[in-house]
């Protein structure tokens, strides 16, 4: 009968399809078991289709075989259902069913062969001690089946429960159907569409809700892969004749045989490319709401290593938990002792990431610290699961490291299906091991970076101490050069004296405010015409000739000290770049342009190259024998900490020019002189004068 041939034919579709679950020995052990039904199937077909006996004879005991392994392969699965956790069940059932069926089937084969005879035009098996046997081995099987199965039950948590229960329905019914096939083989009652054909399906049926549906395969998925294929190599069988009509048959000439050759070489070179082209298109029709494992981990593992923060990883996981596995919410608890390591990466981050702190003494942390492995709500205590309940989550699974927890992933319902299919169970697993390479690196990375901020911030602070290091020692070395030279008089040495004296201690107070760390820069109304005068006193004899060109420029903010620090590094190596034998001249400039106050220092000196120019303000650059750059480094650091800019000209043996430009927003309007500056020395240099004048 057909139905019988039907039967077969979608015994071994199933068979394949689960069959190609790789990694999977549960799908594995589905697919022998429908493979076994399948044969048997075909069995059933021939006894009422072929009617030569000696043809039937061979068909006949080939596909008995498939009968002999039904009670094997039903019990191999059986125990791959439960978990392969009863070696006894394997022991006793398992491995001994299958050195029976083996036996059975090559016994029945080679040296005692069944006997057909004819019923009413079909042939039915005569019965002998390969039947008697064979219902042995079948009792033997389905009754250790149930009773392992019965046995799990008890022992085994709310959802695996499920599934336990289905199966054992399933083995219950096989076992009764079976039992009525076996008895009934010396009956026509043996080849009723009712037995074989109906028994078949309801098993297949009954099998695939109970072991599909609790997260053995992606049924729509796995039918999707095996449709495509199935349409391919029907497009190329079509093909093939198409060939054959034309060139004809391909043993009567060379050139047809190098024509179905090439056309066999098209074949498998164009195979490949077309189920690319075709899986995607059947995948979106029949699982669009499924995906591939062995792509999605391979992505995913590739996105987290490229990560380098944990607002990366977030962005790769948001990825996969919500867009590939279709769940409603997922959160990361790092367990509290990590707050430290984790640092503020984890603070800085965007309230809406999934990301918490949990205590090590929560009773979740302590449930998840016992168990090692991916948890399901429904599996766990009842105060657990109501803490589980608190996170909306269904399911979680531990991270380690060196045996130690270090997170616990919350993992959400479904938003497309009831339960948590095979495919998400595994990611679940992998994630597991992968995360706490990631997280470690993560964890890792933050700490050198911190270190690294902390590095920075030394150097700052050794940068910024060498600088006024430099400072400190000019006003001594200008007290140094005054009172080793008798050109000024002793008044104005005293001035001169005073003056630097109060410089230096007042950098002595910053450098000490800066280790502290509570230094304040002190933002005062400043003349820059009267401050640069000032400093171009302490010079005076250094030049031949002084030009101003003041245009009057307006009082800027900024420090006083820093702006003097500025201008006697300005004007100490304009100094300092006199050429052989000609005179010094410093040229003072100011000038208001574009609301901008702009203030120009500018020398007929050695000059600089254009080398020299480019490399001006790079750290331990100097254009002097044994400068060491610091000086301009000062400058530098000065004009960027009032938010102004300069500009540099020079030209060798022509001199260079200097050229600050500080902003309107820079400039004290006339409502905030009040604050501004008093200039000591100015004072001091001015009372001496009349004094000088007094005593004349």
């Amino acid at each position: 009968m057909i139905q019988y041939l039907i039967t077969a034919v979608i015994d071994i579709v199933v068979g394949i399809l689960a069959f190609s679950k790789k990694g999977n020995p549960a799908a594995k052990a589905l697919a022998l078991t429908v493979f076994s039904l399948g044969a048997w199937s075909l069995e059933l077909y021939l006894l009422t289709v072929v009617k030569n006996v000696d043809v039937l004879n061979i068909l006949f005991h080939i596909t008995r075989w498939g009968m002999f392994f039904i009670p094997s392969t039903f019990a191999f699965l059986t125990w791959r259902l439960i978990g392969s956790r009863s070696h006894n069940f394997k022991n006793l059932v398992v491995i001994p069913s299958f050195i029976a069926s083996g036996l059975l089937s090559l016994v029945n084969t080679f040296i005692l062969p069944s006997t057909l005879r004819e019923v009413d035009g079909v042939f039915l098996p005569n019965t002998d001690i390969i039947f008697y046997l064979f219902l042995l081995t079948f009792v033997w099987c389905f009754v250790g089946s149930i009773g392992i199965v019965f046995a799990s039950y008890n022992s085994s948590s709310n959802r695996e429960k499920q599934r336990l229960k289905w199966l054992f329905i399933t083995l219950c019914v096989s076992f009764i159907g079976g039992v009525l096939g076996i008895s009934s083989m010396p009956s026509e009652f043996y080849l009723s569409r009712f037995l074989g054909s109906i028994t078949n399906i309801v098993f297949v049926v009954l099998l695939f809700y109970s072991t599909i549906q609790h997260n053995l395969m992606d049924f729509r998925l796995a039918l999707s892969v095996g449709l495509s294929k199935a349409i391919l190599l029907g497009f190329f069988i079509w093909l093939y004749f198409v060939v054959t009509s034309v060139v004809g048959d391909h043993t009567e000439s060379v050139g047809g045989v190098l024509i179905l050759l090439l056309f066999v070489a098209l074949i498998l070179e164009a195979y490949p490319r077309l189920l690319k082209w075709i899986l995607p298109n059947a995948k979106k029709i029949l699982a669009k709401h499924g995906y591939e494992f062995d792509q999605v981990r391979a992505d995913t593992e590739s996105a987290l290593r490229n990560s380098i923060s944990f607002s990366m990883m977030f962005e790769v996981l948001d990825y996969l938990f919500v867009k590939i596995l279709k769940l409603n919410n997922y959160k990361i608890l790092m367990v509290n002792q990590q707050r430290e390591q984790i640092g503020n990466d984890a603070n800085t981050r965007s309230t809406s990431l999934p990301f918490d702190l949990i205590d090590e003494d929560n009773s979740l942390v302590n449930y998840c610290t016992r168990q090692h492995q991916v948890l399901l709500a429904d599996e766990m205590p009842e105060t657990i699961r109501n803490e589980m309940e608190k996170h909306l989550s269904g399911l979680c699974f531990p991270v380690f490291s060196e045996n130690e927890i270090l997170a616990i992933v919350l993992v959400g319902e479904p938003t497309q299906f009831s339960y948590y299919r095979y495919d998400d169970m595994k990611i679940f697993e992998w994630l597991q091991t992968e995360l706490e390479q990631v997280l470690n690196r993560l964890i890792r990375l933050n700490s050198m970076h911190d270190q690294l901020g902390e590095a920075k911030k030394t150097l700052s602070m050794l940068s910024l101490m060498n600088h006024y290091h430099h400072d400190i020692k000019a006003p001594f070395a200008i007290i140094d050069g005054i009172l080793s030279n008798d050109i000024y008089d002793r008044d104005k040495q005293r001035d001169i004296v005073l003056a630097q004296v109060e410089r230096g201690s007042k950098l002595i107070a910053t450098m000490a405010s800066i280790l502290g760390g509570h230094h304040k820069r002190r933002i005062q109304s400043c003349a820059l015409e009267s401050l640069v005068q000032d400093c171009l006193y302490l010079f005076e004899k250094s030049f031949d000739k002084v030009e101003y060109e003041l245009g009057g420029i307006p009082d800027i903010k900024g420090d006083a000290e820093d702006l003097k620090i500025l201008f006697i590094n300005l004007i100490k190596n304009a100094a300092e770049a006199r050429r052989d034998n000609e005179d010094l001249t410093i040229k003072i400039k100011s000038w208001v342009e574009n609301g901008n106050a702009y203030f120009c220092i500018s020398d007929n000196g050695t000059g600089m190259t254009e080398k020299q120019l480019a490399s001006l303000w790079e750290p331990g650059f100097s254009v002097k024998k044994f400068g060491n750059g610091i000086g301009m480094q000062a400058i530098k650091r000065i004009v960027d900490e009032h938010n102004a800019r300069i500009a540099v000209k020079s030209e060798v043996a022509k001199g260079s020019e200097f050229t600050l430009c500080f902003f309107a927003s820079q400039i004290v309007h006339e409502n905030e002189d009040e604050g501004k500056t008093k200039d000591e020395l100015a004072e001091r240099r001015a009372a001496n004068q009349l004094e000088k004048r007094n005593i004349q």
